[in-house]
């Protein structure tokens, strides 16, 4: 893999900063003091045109007075000052560089242009940078943090890269109250020059990445997203928030990064075909980020919940249920063991349920041994560990009858954590927590402090637990190759002869590429079609075919159950009533109740999408596509097959035979082949394809072509 710039920006040895000054309410000081404390051990040269000291390091009046050639320049200056500022640590050598200050594309036009021209700069030095617009990195294995905010000390294996500074920086005193430690974490801006493909391919070699949580506004290279995000989620996880699929989160983004977000839809099955988790806010990152990072993989659908609480532990069931998990009865032998432990009103079904038992040596050991030792269970969610928050809750009571000391009670309540931590590890069973008490219960603390991770929210233990298993789904599913398609010939001489394509045309396409379709002839008079009637045989379809009328049906140009020779001189008649110029198409009738509707699309960016969903009467009704990225490999198509909501209309059931998805499976990949093949196609709608017995065959095709013929073949 070509060198990755971000391995000198998050490990450097030494640091130039523009912006640093004297004045601690200043952005650029609170960065420069940030890698001071973080214990940033390398050289730091501070640049001012004034100041000759900042907070005892020397100040150098510009770039060019510096000793030595840092390995990374930092600027948090007024944008008027940028383009002056890079070009000087062009001049210096500096190969590497982070971009805080805003007021570039983000802004408008005038914006645009001018990050246009530091990127013109960067690349007239081979430079490579960060932002602009960012807020800096954290590497807590150097440690560096070049940020606003302080950082914990604590190292973990989350890594992040967010398109929003403040998911990096001002969330850190966030994380550190939820026991959530980070590895590395990137703030990419505006994304001019470094975006998150290079994150993403940075976190792929780095060993002290477990997991990986993004916030995206946009992806500007989609289909090399999609190429290195596949290759990582079969090694480490990825959990993604996705926010520009609405108006309102498009039009923000728009404003915040400069970003063009895209639709919905196209992102999800982005980040399905490439195996990335989707979260719906930035809280299930880290919450399940760190999840990911920390525990063993979840191996099975089986969990248990082990409770003090009847509510919290039915929400947790509750929740677990929602996402496919079970909550399955314990063994006899178990539950015998379980209510040995237990007092008479407590129950030892699952969820075990302790019913406010006050000895934490039951929920914290005992009982989690039990559970992770029998077999019965691939996963443990507990909830209401605690010790001397309850001490410190119950503390007024305390003091007025006992007239003790706080610390005497804490010391009372502490419990000893030590079980429950060697106990997930000695299982290789994730174990998650649940507690409305915060850090400063010792319990809690310790456990977070102890990579078990602990939330205050039941269905978020239980969504979490749901991640774990969705992740090892991902990292066992299948894999094949995109299958090579050479252009077929006669594709080529259909595309290079119209600019426009009619159904007969369309379907001439379909089959270059073996695709499936009615038996059909084009004629154009009347009695060319009664010849080609009793060719064919009846019953019939008889079409009006014109390349300028897309949607037929809604022009009566479609007759439908013709079975005599009268009906079909009388369908003829009635189509050139309403076009007088169309051709006629004579096809088969196809038979079958089953519909499904096959497209293609492109969006701004994007390589071409296929979609795949219900047709004909259950379309309203069932509303249910799925989509990915062209080229599709067979288990691309598969998984869009098999990620239908109404995936069980395509089994066996009274008298419908199963789909052949081998052949549906074929229709999608020569599909998306097709789509990369020729760059032209805009649009591709195949309504219906219809089973005709266990086969699909598609019906209708329509076809619209781009008339800018220049580079209308194109491979991705």
């Amino acid at each position: 893999m070509i060198h990755n710039p971000l391995n000198q920006i998050l490990a450097p040895q030494s640091i130039a900063i523009a912006g640093a000054s004297n004045n601690m309410s200043k952005m650029g000081t609170m960065q420069f003091l940030n890698i001071i404390h973080s214990g940033f051990k390398g050289l730091i040269y501070p640049i001012h045109p004034k100041e000759t000291e900042i907070f005892g390091h020397k100040a150098y009046k510009n770039v060019q007075d510096i000793p030595s050639t840092p390995d990374l320049g930092i600027l948090i200056v007024p944008t008027k000052l940028v383009c002056e500022l890079l070009e000087s640590f062009g001049q210096k050598g500096i190969q590497h560089a982070l971009i805080i200050t805003a007021g570039f594309k983000e802004t408008g036009m005038d914006g645009k242009k001018l990050e246009t021209h530091i990127l013109s700069i960067a690349r007239q030095y081979g430079m490579r940078f960060l932002g602009p617009n960012c807020l800096g990195v954290i590497n807590m294995h150097l440690p560096f943090n070049a940020t606003v905010a302080p950082a914990p000390v604590n190292k973990g294996s989350l890594s992040l890269a967010s398109q929003s500074g403040t998911y990096v920086a001002q969330s850190l005193l966030y994380l550190y109250k939820r026991g959530i430690a980070l590895n590395k974490a990137i703030s990419v801006g505006n994304e001019a020059d470094i975006d998150l493909v290079d994150c993403l391919e940075y976190y792929l070699d780095d060993d002290t990445t477990r997991a990986i949580g993004l916030y995206i506004e946009t992806i500007r290279r989609p289909q090399e997203f999609l190429d290195i995000a596949r290759e990582i989620t079969q090694k480490k996880p990825i959990i993604a928030q996705y926010v520009g699929g609405t108006d309102a989160g498009a039009r923000s983004c728009s404003s915040h990064t400069g970003a063009m977000a895209g639709p919905n839809h196209v992102y999800q099955g982005l980040f399905n075909q490439a195996g990335v988790i989707r979260a719906h806010s930035i809280e299930e990152v880290y919450a399940c980020g760190h999840a990911l990072a920390t525990q063993p993989p979840l191996k099975g659908k089986r969990i248990a919940i082990l409770t003090n609480s009847g509510g919290p532990g039915t929400s947790m069931a509750n929740t677990l249920d929602l996402y496919g998990l079970q909550v399955p009865p314990l063994s006899t032998t178990i539950q015998n063991r379980i209510k040995s432990y237990l007092p008479g009103h407590a129950s030892a079904k699952n969820p075990v349920d302790l019913t406010f038992h006050t000895d934490m040596t039951l929920i914290t050991k005992t009982l989690p041994d039990i559970l992770l030792g029998s077999g019965d269970i691939d996963g443990l969610l507990i909830h209401g560990i605690m010790d001397t928050g309850w001490a410190e809750l119950f503390y007024p009571v305390y003091q007025r009858f006992a007239g003790d000391s706080l610390d005497n009670l804490k010391k009372m309540f502490q419990s000893d954590m030590n079980g429950l931590i060697q106990l997930a590890k000695k299982y290789h069973k994730p174990v998650i927590v649940n507690s409305f008490f915060e850090r400063e219960d010792h319990a809690k603390s310790t456990l977070m402090d102890n990579a078990i991770p602990c939330t205050t929210s039941p269905e978020l233990a239980a969504m979490m637990m749901a991640v774990l298993y969705a992740n090892y789904c991902i990292q066992n599913r299948k894999n094949s190759k995109i299958p090579e398609i050479t252009t077929p010939k006669a594709a080529h001489e259909i595309i290079d002869a119209n600019d426009t394509l009619n159904e007969y045309q369309a379907k001439q396409l379909l089959r270059a590429y073996n695709i499936p379709t009615c038996n059909e002839q084009l004629v154009e008079s009347i009695d060319e079609a009664i010849l080609a009637a009793k060719d064919m045989g009846y019953p019939l379809v008889v079409k009006g075919c014109h390349s300028d009328i897309h949607h037929k049906t809604e022009h009566q140009l479609v007759h439908l159950n013709i079975i005599s020779e009268d009906q079909l001189v009388h369908a003829c008649k009635r189509i050139h009533e309403t076009q007088t110029l169309a051709q006629f198409l004579i096809c088969e009738q196809i038979q079958g109740q089953r519909e499904l509707m096959i497209g293609m699309k492109r969006f701004a960016n994007f390589p071409p999408c296929i979609t795949l969903g219900f047709g004909g009467i259950f379309t309203e009704v069932v509303n249910d596509i799925t989509l990915r990225l062209a080229p599709l490999s067979y288990n691309d198509a598969f998984e869009m097959i098999n990620s239908l909501k109404s995936y069980t209309m395509l089994k066996a059931f009274r008298n419908f035979a199963d789909v052949d998805c081998w052949a549906l499976a074929s229709i999608l990949t020569h599909l998306g082949q097709l789509a990369c093949h020729f760059q032209c196609i805009s649009e591709i709608d195949l309504n219906p394809v219809i089973i005709q017995g266990d086969k699909p065959v598609v019906v209708d095709a329509l076809f619209l072509i781009n008339n800018e013929r220049e580079g209308s073949h194109l491979s991705y």
